[in-house]
């Protein structure tokens, strides 16, 4: 994407209205909880709504939900590709984040930040509630519980409450790479070395220990 083209993705995508939720970017914009996309066929009325948790109908099994949720691997994507993004544009180019914010970042900044939203969804907030968790008082409160943490399938748009299936860590596993990532690298490591060569040395380390990527 042009500078362009790439300021009025993002101006969408980091907009706290639309797709920027507390706990990642969600699927659907949460503008179409107000403007469902509706149209017509054959007599019948079809509708496109966000929905933040689970589907309100039985398709795909009537848990499987792309219309509003927050999911991993497409958030791992998006960092990923604004990692990718950053190398090539470096620090000059800076985006508002989140959008109306009044707050420039560099488009690393923008993947931290994302990061941040998905790792806080598994850590305890100021109430020592862990957003996971949503209303499950046994795995909130029971010492026994309170710290197993659980990959759920996907996670709800507005409060990063876990749902679908509770040991989905196929994928949303991811997050801990993700948080490693940026543990290991910050930016100005990646500007002064190739992005992909970074990312393979943080992978070997990850695989065999610390201090592996110079084996």
């Amino acid at each position: 994407l042009s500078k362009r083209k790439l300021k009025r993705v993002l101006g969408y995508l980091l907009d706290e209205s639309e797709f920027l939720g507390p706990h990642g970017i969600r699927s659907l914009s949460r503008y179409h909880l107000d403007h469902p996309f509706v149209f017509h066929v054959g007599g019948q009325e079809y509708k496109v709504q966000y929905l933040p948790a689970e589907s309100n109908t039985g398709m795909f099994g009537g848990n499987s939900n792309w219309r509003g949720p927050v999911w991993m691997p497409v958030n791992a994507l998006i960092v990923r590709a604004l990692v990718n993004l950053y190398g090539f544009y470096g620090d000059d180019f800076k985006v508002e984040c989140p959008t109306g914010s009044g707050q420039a970042m560099t488009l690393f900044e923008v993947a931290q930040e994302i990061v941040r939203r998905l790792t806080g969804t598994f850590l305890r907030d100021a109430n020592g509630r862990r957003p996971v968790y949503g209303g499950a008082a046994k795995f909130q409160g029971d010492p026994h519980w309170r710290d197993l943490i659980l990959f759920y399938e996907y996670f709800h748009g507005d409060n990063g409450a876990g749902l679908g299936a509770s040991h989905q860590t196929g994928w949303t596993g991811l997050v801990a790479p993700l948080m490693d990532l940026f543990a290991r690298a910050d930016a100005t490591t990646l500007l002064e070395a190739e992005i992909g060569s970074n990312l393979a040395k943080a992978i070997r380390e990850q695989v065999g220990g610390e201090g592996a990527g110079a084996a």
